[in-house]
């Protein structure tokens, strides 16, 4: 007989944070940086090695160089980044000769997705989403989908 589960202090509603580890960090921050415009910039944390990151909304973006030993897998990891003119990105990203996987399609309701590959190999779904995102996102910050009211709400009863 197998002993009872402890309750979960609380379920999981935010993703803080997206590291990739690659084996050439400076030809992936190249990619993300250079070419899909990500804000990111050369940090060091004591004596962690060198490493990239930005902030896209209330999500850490990062690149760290792998570690000797560290498994890492090309294409292991899928990205999405919301746009907001997927045709212009296309355009460019075509003029710098980044091959789209596959042409911008139709995805729910009034929003479009397409896809590149980053260096890595790594898929990078780019995607306009319509209003109805936008209803739903709403949506979900009224039933504590909301990072900065939960934690904000969490200071004022701790009372720190």
């Amino acid at each position: 007989m197998s002993e009872p589960v402890p309750p979960r202090p609380e379920g999981l509603r935010f993703l803080s944070g997206i590291i990739l580890r690659s084996t050439d960090p400076a030809r992936l921050v190249g990619f993300y940086r250079d070419t899909l415009g990500l804000p990111l910039a050369e940090e060091q944390h004591g004596d962690s090695p060198v490493h990239w990151s930005c902030e896209l909304g209330d999500v850490h973006f990062a690149v760290h160089p792998a570690e000797d030993g560290e498994p890492t897998a090309p294409g292991a990891v899928q990205l999405a980044f919301m746009v907001f003119d997927l045709d212009r990105l296309v355009a460019w990203l075509t003029d710098q000769g980044i091959a789209l996987c596959y042409p911008p399609t139709e995805f729910g309701e009034e929003s479009r997705i397409t896809a590149v590959r980053d260096p890595d190999g790594n898929l990078v779904e780019l995607t306009e989403l319509g209003p109805t995102w936008l209803d739903h996102l709403k949506a979900h910050r009224t039933t504590g989908g909301d990072l900065v009211a939960r934690w904000t709400a969490r200071i004022t009863t701790d009372g720190s």
